[in-house]
């Protein structure tokens, strides 16, 4: 009975960590800058260099 109890504790404790760390929200990458997504634009996108 006790290895039930830690194991359905620790599962609610994984389930809640991992549906924490999915719920940021778009508006903050925003506020910081978020992803700059210039670096093909830089050599015109040519891959051999």
């Amino acid at each position: 009975m006790n290895k039930k109890f830690l194991y359905a504790l620790l599962s609610g404790m994984l389930a809640t960590s991992v549906l924490a760390a999915c719920g940021g929200d778009m508006d903050d990458l925003e506020e910081n800058g978020g992803m700059d997504d210039d670096g093909m634009e830089e050599d015109g996108g040519d891959l051999d260099g």
